[in-house]
Parts: C-alpha cells; structure tokens; sequence
C-alpha cells in the first residue's frame, strides 16, 4: 500500500466538513429543497446580473466544468421550478439568455451570507499568500483530471 496522502480522499473528507458546517447552518431550510448545484448556479447568474453580463447555457458548462447535457436538465427542471427564466437576446435569437425570478434572488439572499460566513471560517487563521497558492494547486489539479 502507498503511504503518501491521498490528494482525492483529503478533498472528498473537506467537502463533507463544508457540508455538514452549511447543514448546521439551516442552510437547507433556506434552499427551499434546491440542490447545491442549482444554489450555485443561482449565485453565479445572480453575480453576472449584479455585472450586468448576460450568461447562456455554454458559460454555466465552462464555469463549473459540466457537460451541455448536464445543464440542459437543470435548466429544464430550474425552470419549472420557476428559478430561471429563458429569454431570447436581440442580437441572436437562437440564444437564450438565463435571468432569475423573483424566488430565485430572494434565495440567494438568504443564503449568500451563508457560504459567505463559511468561506470566513475556511479562511480563518491562512495567510492570503497561502490561500492563494492553494487555489493555484487546486487549479492545476482540476486541469489535471479535466
């Protein structure tokens, strides 16, 4: 058996952590059932909103490295749910351009001071210096397995 650490079970073991912190939060009673994906997916379109960018199907796939046929179910089934709407852009009307809804962003408000009050905890007592050469590893690591 190799005795050096294992970099996959050490990142699966912190996701669970960061779960169970979130769970402790009530962060569950404030997604109103959503899954954590869709959470972040409304957090991504709410922040590009915020920038006023305008995000489609292709930037969701590069953003959080998911096939086209993987959001196309979860825009379908955001949709019903009333978390997103698809609107057409003047310049292309092939493009769908994904707005929230009202219970979208009144979500998101609920629950970004969440994930923000975690990420303050993750980073409690690193050195920026360091935080940032651990997403620097963690970024080649996610190119090393995409």
């Amino acid at each position: 058996m190799n005795d050096r650490p294992s970099i996959g079970f050490e990142i699966k073991t912190m996701s669970n952590l960061i779960k169970r912190g979130l769970d402790e939060s009530g962060l569950d009673k404030d997604m109103e059932g959503l899954t954590s994906m869709q959470g972040w997916i409304i957090a991504f379109i709410y922040k590009k909103e915020q920038a006023l960018v305008d995000v489609f199907q292709r930037d969701l796939e590069k953003e959080f490295d998911i096939r086209r046929s993987t959001v196309t179910g979860l825009i379908k089934l955001m949709e019903q749910n009333q978390l997103i709407t698809r609107e057409p852009v003047p310049q292309d009307r092939r493009l769908k351009s994904l707005k929230l809804t009202v219970r979208s962003r009144s979500i998101y408000e609920r629950v970004s001071e969440k994930f923000r009050q975690m990420e303050d905890r993750l980073r409690t007592n690193i050195p920026e210096q360091e935080i940032g050469r651990f997403l620097e590893i963690l970024k080649k690591i996610k190119q090393n397995i995409s």
